[in-house]
């Protein structure tokens, strides 16, 4: 796996910092590469060695937090006896938490493609961790319907925990959301894993 320099990694946190510094009192629009670079006290030099532009940073960064997210919850589930990836709530939540500024950043007005994108990216991964399982009863919804369901739900409770300033811990949260599915849709909600939570009832608040 490809290492990336951390000086990459920096640079790359303190725009994000940035970003979310100046949009409080700046509009997306308002905001230029002189100002970013200029509040993450880095050079314009610095940041075209890595961005055409400051579309192009908005752009990988959408994409960067995505893939960062998926591959901090990523965890390998076997429902059918087939290997398959899931995500794990509880690191997923952990990242939430210590990247919530870009992440608040980016889910609101101002990022128009990213929750769209977000919510592909859940859709695809669900459905496809859907064909390992078994087949479901008759009576059970269509499995796009469950899918739209669980991912809509989970994305508004993350919404609404940033909305909320992470009031409960996110052990907790993780495990308040799953008890939270019916019993129907447990298969299917499966991939939204408790792996690596605690056996023990953790409590709400930090």
């Amino acid at each position: 796996m490809e290492t990336v320099d951390p000086r990459v990694i920096r640079t790359n946190d303190r725009l994000r910092r940035a970003l979310h510094q100046l949009l409080q009192e700046q509009s997306l629009k308002q905001i230029s590469v002189q100002k970013l670079t200029q509040a993450a006290q880095i050079t314009r030099g610095t940041f075209y060695l890595h961005y055409k532009d400051k579309a192009d940073f908005l752009a990988q960064t959408e994409d960067q937090v995505i893939d960062e997210w998926f591959a901090a919850a990523k965890v390998t589930l076997a429902p059918n006896g087939e290997p398959v990836a899931g995500f794990a709530l509880a690191p997923a939540l952990q990242y939430i938490e210590s990247h919530r500024h870009i992440v608040s950043v980016l889910l609101g007005p101002a990022f128009s493609r990213f929750r769209p994108y977000l919510r592909d990216r859940f859709e695809h991964e669900l459905m496809t961790y859907s064909r390992q399982l078994s087949p479901q009863a008759a009576n059970l919804p269509p499995k796009d319907i469950q899918v739209t369901f669980l991912v809509t739900a989970f994305l508004g409770l993350v919404q609404q925990w940033l909305d909320d300033d992470l009031r409960y811990r996110s052990e907790f949260l993780a495990r308040s959301f799953r008890q939270m599915i019916s019993p129907e849709l447990r298969p299917l909600a499966g991939w939204f894993s408790l792996v690596g939570l605690d056996v023990e009832p953790i409590s709400e608040k930090p």
